[in-house]
């Protein structure tokens, strides 16, 4: 796929030359110009975890000054069947971390918590040193550090299910593992599935395993549809889990070229089944922003967006702000900041 398609649907938008130019419906129909700002586009995206989810400031903190005790305390405050994964993303993304976890795994033999952080860390480290790029451009030395992180990571995650079964989030760190290690499509179910028995709406769990049953990773299109669907099933009307239908659309469509992506997400039921998914997740009267909902509605705006449904993408990309996961955009293009900025504005969010 190419990196500087300029993301512009015909009739729909266009934004150059400091002109915005878009389809408005409030005006009859009409096509409407107007000078837009030079600091429009400049005003920065907030992208890391730790920007979406400030409640997790406090953690980010007791891991940067070592403070084991605070750090423990913080997951002992999460309810019994609650999602952590955003909480353990939170100290794997934090740089040097691997150092102080080192030294608690050492002193606290019986720690499922800590060997799960850890775990979470050499997940993190592996991937940065894999890169996002697609596997025919990893180099070999590339994916010797990868595989050894990984390896050291799986078997930290290992001990900490064997020292606490019970421990979810543990085993959906277990699920990005497998995939890295190439495990396979059972292993990474089986262990998604553990997962899933031990918590209530896991939706962190649930966007690893889909990433497993995509094409690029051996699954196949009708196993992650098939999947997504089972997640929007199962969740209750205002959680997370019909998000993963917008996911699957987003792989599938990524899948393709440039031009494939708009070509898969026109598709009328494509574009149906996403909408029908937001409506039952994110835009759905009993949804509460729960660590997951930007990526939830990241993923949204991109589908919608892309399958030229204007008016919908919009109320994602207002839920937003400049609060950006990443993901899927990242994944089309190397300017995909710029790709979002021009987005956003397309739809006439500001």
């Amino acid at each position: 796929m190419q990196d500087h398609t300029p993301l512009f649907h015909p009739g729909f938008t266009a934004v150059r030359a400091g002109l915005d130019t878009r389809f408005d419906p409030s005006a009859g129909g009409r096509t409407m110009t107007r000078v837009i700002g030079p600091l429009s586009s400049l005003v920065p995206l907030r992208t890391k975890t730790i920007e979406h989810y400030p409640d997790l400031a406090p953690l980010r903190a007791a891991v940067r000054r070592s403070d084991w005790a605070a750090v423990s305390a913080h997951f002992g405050g999460f309810p019994a069947r609650a999602d952590r994964s955003t909480a353990v993303r939170v100290v794997a993304e934090t740089a040097g971390s691997e150092r102080f976890l080192q030294r608690v795994v050492d002193t606290q033999r019986d720690s499922s918590l800590a060997r799960t952080l850890l775990g979470a860390r050499f997940i993190v480290t592996a991937w940065d040193a894999r890169g996002a790029t697609r596997a025919k451009y990893v180099k070999g030395d590339q994916w010797r550090v990868f595989h050894d992180h990984l390896r050291r990571a799986d078997g930290l995650l290992a001990d900490a299910t064997a020292i606490d079964p019970f421990n979810a989030a543990a085993w959906s760190e277990r699920v990005t593992a497998a995939r890295g290690l190439s495990l396979g499509q059972d292993e990474g179910r089986r262990r998604y599935e553990r997962a899933a028995e031990l918590c209530d709406a896991p939706y962190g769990a649930q966007r690893q395993l889909l990433q497993t049953l995509c094409p690029k990773w051996g699954g196949s299109v009708d196993a992650v549809l098939a999947f997504a669907r089972e997640c929007a099933e199962s969740a209750k009307p205002g959680e997370l889990g019909a998000a993963n239908v917008a996911a699957a659309h987003a792989e599938i469509a990524l899948d393709d070229d440039d031009a494939g992506v708009a070509r898969h997400l026109t598709v009328p039921q494509v574009r149906e089944e996403v909408a029908a998914a937001a409506a039952r997740s994110v835009l759905h009267p009993d949804f509460r922003p729960v660590h997951g909902w930007l990526g939830a509605h990241s993923v949204f705006a991109f589908d919608l967006f892309h399958a030229a449904a204007p008016d919908s993408a919009a109320v994602h990309f207002a839920a937003m702000g400049n609060r950006v996961n990443s993901y899927p955009w990242d994944a089309q293009s190397g300017l995909w900041k710029s790709d979002f900025r021009q987005a956003r504005r397309a739809v006439g969010v500001r």
